[in-house]
């Protein structure tokens, strides 16, 4: 709205998380035609398929240009606090400085970090253990049977590709 400045803070690049943790065959797991952003829907021939997850990167890169984004890479929110002196507002501490904001949205996606149980730390060193953040093929394993902890859409993809590289799961 006008008089207003609106902001994107990105850690690092628009749809970094897509781009660097994620595993190399992934797909978009919900179908094609769920693939949307305001203004802007799934343009191609197969809305019942599921996409490559690069071909996501490329829908959101593509999204933030068409709409020109104020997109402000390379800034970490590091705290949120109130606004000084009381005011309505809020307080953004950022590696970039501090900003203050009338409203603010989280959008983080819905996991942040790998939920790694505590006692994994008595599995013995000799068993290899990843998670859906780091794993990126079958050949980056170690010989072996593989054991997916997880039926989530990534364990259950994952295990998919575990299966038909021949591993067993």
């Amino acid at each position: 709205q006008r008089g207003r400045e609106h902001i994107i803070l990105e850690r690092r690049r628009v749809a970094e998380r897509w781009r660097t943790e994620r595993w190399d065959s992934l797909r978009f797991q919900l179908p094609n035609s769920w693939l949307e952003l305001p203004g802007k829907t799934y343009a191609g021939t197969d809305p019942n398929g599921f996409t490559h997850y690069q071909d996501v990167v490329r829908f959101i890169v593509d999204y933030a240009a068409e709409i020109a984004a104020p997109v402000r890479s390379g800034v970490e929110v590091t705290a949120l606090g109130p606004g000084e002196g009381g005011s309505s507002g809020y307080s953004l501490e950022t590696t970039d400085g501090r900003i203050d904001a009338r409203h603010v949205v989280i959008a983080t996606g819905p996991f942040q970090r790998s939920m790694i149980p505590e006692y994994s730390r008595a599995v013995p060193s000799s068993v290899y253990q990843t998670d859906a953040i780091n794993y990126r093929n079958p050949a980056e394993l170690p010989p072996g049977a593989v054991l997916v902890v997880g039926s989530g859409n990534s364990g259950c993809q994952i295990a998919d590709e575990l299966l038909r590289s021949g591993r067993r799961v």
